[in-house]
């Protein structure tokens, strides 16, 4: 019953705040998304102020009393103090970075003071992950980053970012709760199996060159995500830019890295077998390519291709799950 209760109340909470607080990639915070509310420490600061007051009431001591009104003056202060060091600051998500499942991954942050007045004491919190507390100087923007949990492959939804404060006493708390935009993708967990079936591959017969480690093949245009190792350098300061030293090895086929070839696996544990092939197809140099159920990846080689055929592995059956 209680339990019922409870969710039934967090469903009707979750509906407010996304007519309140929509998705969005930036969120500056005003009194339409602000929330202040007393802390713990209010309780034994009303109960000095109430004994101070009484204590001046019984004894006719004026100035316990004025000290009585004076600490009622600092609430009352303390209120627009406290909600003014979040009104104005604007919050937004640069980038995510990369992980895979089980790692942490770091969501940075910026947030942008415009006003002429610093922010003290400003805290960031998100889901389970450890807080982070930042002070933003008057017309500046402070850069930070939180780290969070990661338990499953996908597009991360940690939920809504807190950002409150307690500035300056610590007896009152202001808050909001923006969803910014994610666009944080988590890799399937690596795990090394070997194939339950023979594997394939595809191509016309003879053979072919591809990336490899064995003897020199020449020069070609330089890729993002090429080792350092495998740049020609004397080329580069010859003045004839950034080109990449190709090496030949001959094989029937470029490798592919086929979903069939773990049929004894279940989907998650197929999906783990092909991300760390892909990491081992890519450490190698090689050439490889990818097949899934209705996908098709052709070989090829570098970071960019990595992290697309790791990307399609990532969001593998999700999309039919949305529907």
């Amino acid at each position: 019953m209680i339990s019922s209760a409870r969710q039934s109340l967090k469903a009707r909470l979750d509906k407010w705040l996304e007519q309140r607080q929509p998705e969005t990639t930036r969120e500056a915070f005003s009194q339409h998304n602000l929330y202040i509310f007393p802390t713990s420490q209010f309780v034994g600061f009303l109960l000095v102020a109430m004994m101070m007051w009484l204590a001046g009431t019984n004894y006719e001591n004026n100035l316990v009393l004025a000290l009585a009104f004076f600490m009622l003056a600092i609430f009352v202060s303390t209120v627009f103090r406290t909600h003014a060091n979040l009104s104005g600051l604007e919050v937004a998500v640069t980038t995510c970075d990369r992980a895979f499942s089980g790692e942490k991954v770091a969501i940075h942050l910026n947030v942008e003071n415009p006003t002429k007045e610093d922010r003290l004491g400003i805290v960031l919190r998100w889901a389970d992950a450890y807080p982070v507390s930042i002070d933003v100087p008057a017309k500046s923007t402070v850069q930070t980053e939180i780290r969070l949990e990661t338990h499953q492959r996908g597009w991360l939804n940690p939920g809504r970012l807190c950002v409150e404060t307690t500035y300056p006493l610590g007896i009152l708390r202001a808050w909001s709760w923006p969803r910014l935009q994610l666009n944080a993708l988590v890799y399937p967990k690596p795990v090394s199996a070997e194939p339950t079936s023979g594997e394939r591959s595809e191509g016309g017969e003879g053979q072919s060159h591809k990336r490899g480690i064995d003897d020199f093949g020449g020069l070609a245009e330089w890729q993002p995500g090429v080792s350092p190792q495998r740049i020609a350098w004397k080329q580069y300061s010859a003045g004839r830019g950034l080109l990449e030293k190709t090496f030949e090895a001959q094989t029937l086929n470029p490798e592919w890295l086929d979903w069939e070839n773990y049929a004894g696996l279940g989907a998650e544990q197929r999906l783990s077998a092909l991300c760390a092939k892909i990491l081992e197809m890519e450490e190698l140099g090689q050439h490889y390519g990818l097949r899934l159920p209705g996908q098709v990846f052709l070989p090829a080689q570098g970071e960019v291709h990595m992290h697309r055929l790791l990307s399609a592995l990532a969001i593998y059956g999700l999309e039919e799950l949305d529907d």
